[in-house]
């Protein structure tokens, strides 16, 4: 028997065949241009394997071979009339393929039934779609054919089609097989599938909001246009209110802007407000009128579960398109019990949330325009690869870690100037204080992956793009400046580019529109993947039960599944325990925030599922040292004791290599920690340890600040240190004499920073449930 395909292509206009993702023999789906999956390589392989090849060479900044601008045209979307042909190869491409067979297995066909039945219906929904269609349009024909017209067509025009299409051909083919005769033994299994999987109402199970009249206001514009000024001044004004942002580095902020009376309006006059973050709750007052959270933690219910809240801030709302996260935010568009409901965001959302909301019985929509108070422009020329001609003030943007020490370490040398960094796997904490640095005058320049854009207000003059050429997983291909063009602050900006074969690109992708968020991400309801496995046989893994619902699902209008990469990732490494845990266990368990890509945290999480598995029970030190990561925390404390003195003194050649290699290990000790942290909120009993995880996460980040103070070049090596190399540096780390260097005095900058890290140490940590 020949072997079965699934792989996907789209007919161009030329008629050639352009491969947009596959899938492999299990039935997985890769996407080509999207982070890669597990069924490529390991999940946890790190950047130095991904980019910034040989860019450190000898402490030398080497600038990276650079795409071709003349080559960057703008996307075309795909034609109309490519749809149907999409559409017909993809039914005879699934009829024949192995998960098609599995799949209907799973719901109770025998062989001969599929052999008899689904062969013969494909043929003839595909004679169909050959039919002539007159003066109908393409989605007119297809609408009346009981097809899905707007669905398809949404997904098609964004590229990502292939679980939309899967989607409406196995429910098409399983509604057909519903009114056949000859299969009347499945008919009640199929329709209890068919139904269970039909989320098209999800809307409708937020009863509180339906019940209302909601008012939402969308405040759309740049950032440093006043947009969420003007939200946050509502909110500082309501007797009960919200605010949710997109990351707990926000949420902090405005928790402590909200306590100290700093938003615009308060005049100083502070008020109550508390905080609640998937990791951290801070109490202030038990009958606080006011919270600030991030997203996925909103109280959709309302002030104390009953009163609806008089006034919600929903930040950086275009999150709603967001693949992975994207969820929160249309679950709380659709479901928060607000009066005034306060929407910020770019204008990419406004038709979206239009068509929403105007399917909420009762609900109105006022849209609020706001233009940048100070410009962003393109300066006249590039930097001509003139590192000298940096200067106070500039945002120097590159990609990965060691371009970004790489780049400081030239910067400080050769300008004699101090470069604070950024980037993405530093923890949020370690990487505001970085950006106070900065916006203080203790750092001069500021270097930056483009993680600078996400949470972080910089008073930038000029951002410099190293590069515009980023890999995305599987290729090289020009950065999406619409991230970080709108980070210039305060004082309003310029962009440019490092070097001249750059320049033409930025003024080329900044002209660009932002593409419209056509689709808002949603999760289907825990209730329903815990209705649908009855349904399959009892061996489904948890993984499979995941595809399957994805693959049955039918969704509201102008919606889509959020990615189910990140919980088939962890789903292989809770199977083992799947007899033991709960559906609702394990549910809980699949939304943790894991780094799949960092083989330590991966090792730390399954230490902790295997304790909470079999113990209930899961002890912090015990299921970090298999980690090793604890000792790097250790030695780093003991490293900057006799750094920071006093005296201060500089790091010895033997002490810089111990600092590139253990930060890494910080990194990775805080996601850790930030792992229990979460867990420690949802399985109270089980995780007791969340004192000692809080103060663990503090310690390292206080090491990572001080770390980057220190930190030198990151070096290239052709090879890596060896243990019995690493061994030595740390042997002599320990060992020497100590050294006499001239006496330095703190700043009166560095005793108010260390004031400021204590302010609100008082304040008590609110428990997620009263503790039994």
């Amino acid at each position: 028997m020949a072997t079965r395909s699934f792989a996907t292509t789209v007919p161009t206009s030329r008629g050639s065949r352009s491969t947009l993702r596959e899938r492999d023999s299990r039935g997985r789906t890769i996407d080509f241009g999207a982070a890669p999956s597990r069924t490529g390589r390991k999940p946890w392989n790190n950047e130095k394997n991904q980019r910034g090849k040989g860019f450190a060479r000898g402490n030398e900044y080497q600038p990276r071979k650079r795409g071709n601008a003349a080559a960057v045209a703008e996307p075309q979307a795909p034609r109309p009339e490519d749809l149907i042909k999409t559409l017909d190869d993809r039914i005879e491409r699934w009829a024949l393929s192995d998960r098609a067979n599995e799949f209907l297995k799973a719901y109770g066909f025998e062989e001969g039934d599929i052999l008899e039945t689904l062969m013969p219906w494909a043929d003839r929904t595909r004679r169909r779609l050959k039919d002539d269609r007159g003066d109908m349009t393409i989605k007119q024909f297809l609408q009346s054919q009981g097809w899905d017209a707007e669905a398809l067509s949404l997904a098609f025009e964004s590229g990502q089609w292939s679980s939309v299409f899967e989607s409406a051909i196995l429910r098409r083919f399983l509604t057909f097989t519903c009114e056949n005769p000859r299969m009347e033994n499945l008919h009640s299994r199929l329709r209890a599938l068919l139904q269970i999987t039909d989320i098209s109402n999800v809307a409708q199970t937020h009863v509180a909001a339906r019940s209302m009249n909601r008012n939402f206001h969308l405040h759309m514009g740049p950032t440093n246009s006043g947009k969420t000024y003007s939200a946050l001044k509502a909110l500082s004004k309501a007797k009960t209110g919200v605010y949710a942002g997109p990351l707990r580095l926000l949420a902090h902020e405005v928790w402590e802007r909200i306590n100290l009376g700093t938003v615009g309006g308060m005049d100083g006059e502070g008020r109550a407000c508390n905080l609640l973050t998937g990791e951290e709750r801070r109490l202030v007052a038990q009958d606080a009128g006011l919270m600030s959270c991030t997203v996925e933690m909103m109280p959709l219910q309302g002030f104390m579960g009953g009163e609806p809240w008089d006034v919600v801030v929903i930040d950086e709302i275009q999150m709603l398109g967001d693949s992975e996260r994207g969820a929160a935010w249309a679950n709380a568009v659709m479901g928060v019990a607000a009066k005034e409901i306060h929407l910020c965001g770019d204008e990419t959302t406004e038709k979206l949330l239009h068509e929403m909301i105007a399917g909420f019985k009762g609900d109105t929509l006022t849209v609020h325009k706001y233009s940048r108070l100070t410009p962003l422009k393109i300066a006249d020329k590039s930097l001509h690869s003139d590192m000298k001609k940096v200067q106070a003030g500039d945002c120097v943007v590159t990609f990965s870690r060691s371009n970004v020490f790489a780049l400081k370490n030239q910067i400080e040398r050769q300008l004699g100037t101090k470069a604070a960094v950024v980037y993405g796997a530093l923890p949020p904490e370690t990487r505001a204080e970085q950006a106070r640095d900065f916006n203080e005058g203790r750092a001069q320049v500021l270097v930056a992956s483009d993680a600078v854009g996400m949470g972080l207000n910089l008073k930038i003059n000029r951002i410099i793009f190293e590069t515009l050429w980023k890999w995305n997983g599987s290729r090289r291909c020009p950065f999406d400046t619409a991230t970080t063009g709108d980070a210039p602050g305060d004082t309003g900006g310029t962009v440019t580019t490092l070097h001249e074969d750059d320049f033409a690109l930025l003024k080329s992708l900044l002209g660009r529109t932002l593409p419209s968020v056509k689709r808002a991400v949603i999760e289907p309801p825990s209730e329903a993947l815990t209705a649908l496995q009855p349904l399959l046989p009892a061996k489904t893994s948890f993984e499979s039960l995941i595809e399957h619902f994805w693959a049955l699902a039918k969704l509201p209008p102008r919606t889509v599944l959020a990615s189910s990469t990140s919980k088939t990732t962890i789903a292989p490494i809770l199977e083992p325990f799947r007899n033991i845990l709960t559906l609702s266990e394990l549910q809980l368990l699949a939304n943790a925030p894991l780094p799949a890509r960092d083989e330590k945290t991966v090792r730390f999480f399954s230490t902790m599922v295997w304790q909470y598995a079999k113990e209930y029970h899961v002890d912090l030190h015990a299921a970090i040292q298999r980690t090793g990561l604890l000792n790097s925390l250790d030695v780093i404390e003991k490293l900057m004791a006799k750094l920071d003195g006093p005296p201060k003194v500089p790091p010895q050649s033997h002490e810089r290599r111990v600092l590139i290699q253990k930060v890494p290990e910080l990194e990775s000790l805080h996601k850790c920690l930030v792992n229990y942290l979460w867990l420690s909120f949802r399985f109270e009993l089980a995780f007791p340890d969340r004192e000692l995880a809080a103060e663990m996460k503090s310690r390292t980040e206080k090491m990572l600040e001080a770390c980057l103070e220190h930190m030198p070049v990151l070096n290239k090596k052709k090879k890596k240190d060896t243990h019995a190399e690493l061994d030595a540096d740390l042997e002599a780390l320990f060992d020497e004499p100590p050294r006499k260097p001239k006496l330095e005095w703190s700043t009166p900058e560095e005793a108010s920073r260390d004031a400021r890290r204590k302010k609100w140490e008082s304040v008590a940590v609110l428990d997620a449930e009263p503790k039994q």
